[in-house]
């Protein structure tokens, strides 16, 4: 059987708001595994953003254990949370955050120049994985010259470009119109089961949630069956 591609153990996170204490995450435990997707839904503002972060390696736990691919991400270093963020996971968010100055091949590049990669390589990289999202002939335009779904799909495509083993996406077709909002979720569905990614999705939309292989909903801070 294979190897779960990641395992959250008994995770907990809270913030401090004044003299309050919100707990977002209580004794979360889940695990997902090579071409498995798991939708987590549930109201707004009850920490579905915050467990993707924590998975991501963006926020710190408070107590608990996540391992993926052989890092201990709770225990990682600043510097070893950056190598684990570029290596190993991409991410989608509901707003694309491009780079306004950069090109779409050129925020695509972004990542594998980042990691080290050369700049040919980068481009070649970086125009393949728009090919996969139907934006290559868009390659040399501008964020601002992008329609809502083109600026989503290369955001995708930068999310695979150094070929994360976890993609995680958080409510990645909020913020487009109806007709786009269909082609970023079969985009995002198919293409990391085509390359046998794990994707782990926050979504408010039940039928984008009820793609996934599993759909949880995060609940008072407890993880349960959708």
């Amino acid at each position: 059987m294979n190897e779960p591609v990641f395992v959250m153990d008994d995770v907990c996170k809270s913030f401090r708001s004044g003299s309050d204490e919100l707990s977002v995450l209580r004794n979360v435990t889940l695990q997902a595994f090579p071409g498995e997707s798991v939708a987590i839904t549930g109201a707004s503002g009850c920490g579905k953003s915050t467990l993707l972060n924590v998975l991501g390696g963006l926020d710190r736990v408070d107590h608990g254990r996540i391992l993926c691919q052989g890092y201990s991400v709770d225990s990682l270093s600043e510097r070893e949370l950056t190598h684990y963020r570029r290596s190993v996971v991409g991410f989608v968010f509901q707003f694309h955050h491009l780079l306004k100055d950069f090109t779409a091949l050129e925020n695509v590049m972004l990542p594998m120049v980042m990691a080290g990669k050369g700049k040919k390589e980068a481009a070649s990289s970086a125009l393949e994985a728009l090919e996969r999202v139907h934006v290559a002939e868009r390659a040399s335009h501008y964020p601002a010259q992008l329609s809502g779904g083109e600026r989503q799909r290369t955001a995708l495509a930068r999310a695979l470009v150094n070929d994360p083993d976890l993609i995680l996406a958080d409510e990645p077709t909020g913020n487009l119109d109806e007709g786009h909002k269909d082609l970023v979720a079969d985009l995002l569905f198919q293409l990391t089961a085509d390359t046998g990614k794990t994707l782990v999705l926050v979504t408010h939309a039940p039928d984008l949630a009820q793609r996934a292989s599993r759909s949880l909903a995060l609940r008072e801070g407890h993880l349960v069956e959708a």
